[in-house]
């Protein structure tokens, strides 16, 4: 049996062609669990590169979404927090861009990571983001041990998120249909 090698292209074809890709970045799933991994077994300082990569493009995530629906708007938002004790932490803001840049060096002091960000549909005042975020906290501590008066720790992400989906939906003003 014989073996036979592919083909080569002379030197003047090959430099027509064009260059080959860059090597794929992983997949936001496979960065967001070896950031996970990472900062379960504490990582230490300077955080690694993968979970810088990751808070990244959570954080220009979410500046994408508060520009695509109003930044200056009242909402909660849901943040999973990853480290020696992972925690979820919902909170109310209406200025998200200053908060979440504030959240990202407190947690990254601590060697603690953001993992996933999630917010909610905008709400029309502060009275009914205090009563959205009253209804998502009372709902997470029945199920999650509070650890400060926001954060739950080894808590479901998307419990969570269901949660605050669930409160923001409960406070928001009910549109009348038209007569038909």
């Amino acid at each position: 049996m014989t073996t036979t090698t592919p083909p080569t292209l002379p030197a003047q074809y090959r430099r027509l062609l064009p260059p080959a890709p860059p090597p794929a970045h992983p997949s936001f799933l496979r960065l967001q669990e070896r950031a996970r991994a990472i900062l379960l077994a504490s990582a230490a300082a300077p955080l690694p590169q993968p979970v810088l990569q990751l808070q990244r493009q959570l954080r220009d995530r979410v500046f994408d979404e508060l520009l695509d629906t109003g930044a200056a708007r009242h909402r909660l938002y849901v943040l999973e927090i990853a480290g020696p004790n992972p925690r979820i932490k919902i909170g109310r803001t209406q200025n998200l861009w200053k908060r979440i840049d504030q959240h990202l060096r407190d947690m990254n002091r601590y060697q603690y990571g953001l993992v996933n960000a999630h917010l909610t549909e905008p709400l029309p005042d502060e009275r009914a983001l205090k009563r959205a975020e009253a209804h998502a906290h009372a709902w997470m501590a029945q199920h999650y041990q509070p650890i400060t008066k926001e954060e739950y720790v080894h808590a479901d992400y998307d419990f969570a998120v269901t949660c605050a989906n669930a409160a923001a939906g409960l406070t928001r003003p009910i549109r009348k249909q038209p007569p038909a």
